[in-house]
């Protein structure tokens, strides 16, 4: 083994690693999850496991159980309290008080339960490590009584991100989702940002210590993703794509920052100069059948194909088919988090990106040296810089061949996992 276990003292922690909900241990325990989050939870709960780590995903079922996995099975957790009829019954009064007065479900029953279960699977836990998410501070508040050590995973505000989609949260599920927050922060002995950005949110709107952020970005399994032209060739001619035919492929689950808009408007404006060009979407989201139909509209036919979803194992086969890879973000009143995997799984495949120029991309993309950047939200901008690296193979293979050297030195899930380590030992000392 490599890592610490060869260091002398090294002693392997119990993680209880918290989740959102039930679905993401479902999701994660198969062999194919199916969202960017769920697969980067699923690469640190394996790494530190064969770092040498016993680690537990614990996880809400629901409004009233626990569910605890050990990465193969999964049971629901023990609860004592909560399950006496005197809890039932006061939960329900409750809520036909709330109905009257229209006070919507503020999740206090539901996290006393997950608080129960907590006080019960925790103990003998080292640290405890856990994903934010809206709503839940059972496990910070289980940490809280315990005085365990809680480190929290901040990759997102969730209440900034329904305020961006225009669905925000309103009245007595705002106050309830920024009051725990604000909870789980404040117990949190340290939080483990996606970037600088995600850093400056917090110290700024929720006035987190600085000395409590750690940024850690996104990383990329640098063995999975890499060069291989044979399987690029092979993938290439099972979409009946000619050696001429150059390929821009875009990765991504279709979200609202996700500019795929732009995207197929700039892919329009080069296919009147270059309609030998073919562009593949990879994925699915809630936006991919109006981005169908504004294919469409655009005239694209097949020059653009949409594959649905894709196991993560099978993105590597349209990635090394790519000449191109494209990550377009939408211009943004505020800054976002943003710290793209499929930005990194590009660059490992050695693949030339074009990328917008926007959040945490500014700081891994380097205009001209591994990459090249474009205004966000600039259609006209990203034509020419897909069309320039359509042109010119020697400056694709040079971009390609930087971005995969600063993958693998800069970007690996193994130096991740060492630096989150890290920060989970120094939390527990």
């Amino acid at each position: 083994m490599t890592g610490p276990e060869k260091e002398a003292g090294f002693r392997p922690m119990k993680i209880a690693h918290c989740l959102p909900d039930q679905i993401w241990v479902d999701e994660m325990r198969g062999p194919n999850p199916h969202d960017a989050a769920h697969i980067q939870q699923k690469y640190i709960a394996e790494g530190l496991r064969a770092r040498g780590h016993v680690v537990t995903w614990i996880a809400p079922r629901g409004l009233e159980d626990v569910c605890v996995s050990d990465l193969t099975e999964t049971e629901t957790a023990p609860r004592t309290w909560t399950t006496r009829r005197w809890f039932d019954l006061l939960g329900k009064a409750v809520w036909k008080i709330q109905q009257l007065l229209r006070i919507p479900y503020l999740n206090v029953f539901s996290n006393l339960r997950r608080y129960d279960a907590c006080l019960q699977v925790l103990p003998g836990c080292d640290v405890v490590f856990e994903r934010n998410s809206l709503y839940n501070a059972g496990a910070a508040m289980a940490c809280r009584k315990l005085r365990l050590p809680y480190v929290m995973f901040f990759d997102a505000d969730q209440i900034a991100e329904l305020d961006f989609m225009g669905k925000p949260l309103r009245g007595w599920l705002r106050w309830r989702a920024r009051r725990l927050l604000r909870f789980n922060l404040e117990t949190a002995r340290r939080i483990v940002c996606v970037s600088e950005i995600a850093k400056r949110h917090l110290i700024q709107n929720w006035n987190v210590p600085a000395d409590k952020l750690i940024v850690l970005p996104n990383a990329v399994d640098v063995t999975r993703f890499q060069p291989d032209p044979n399987l690029g060739a092979q993938t290439r001619a099972s979409l009946s794509l000619t050696a001429d035919q150059s390929l821009l492929v875009f990765v991504g689950s279709f979200y609202q920052w996700h500019d795929v808009t732009t995207l197929l408007r700039a892919f329009a404006r080069l296919q009147a100069a270059r309609p030998d060009a073919r562009l593949l979407l990879v994925g699915d989201g809630t936006e991919r059948e109006r981005m169908m139909s504004l294919a469409q509209e655009l005239g694209l036919g097949e020059a653009a194909r949409f594959t649905g979803f894709v196991s993560h194992a099978e993105v590597v086969r349209y990635i090394n088919a790519a000449d191109i890879a494209v990550v377009p973000v939408p211009k943004m009143e505020r800054e976002m988090w943003l710290s793209p995997m499929k930005l990194f799984e590009y660059m490992a495949a050695g693949k030339a990106v074009v990328a917008s120029a926007l959040g945490q991309i500014v700081d891994v993309v380097r205009d001209g040296e591994n990459g090249l950047l474009v205004p966000p939200g600039d259609e006209t901008a990203l034509a020419e810089a897909v069309g320039r690296l359509m042109a010119d193979v020697s400056l694709r293979e040079r971009l390609g061949w930087q971005a995969r050297e600063d993958a693998v030195r800069y970007h690996s899930w193994e130096q991740y996992i060492s630096r989150l380590e890290a920060v989970l030992v120094n939390a527990g000392a």
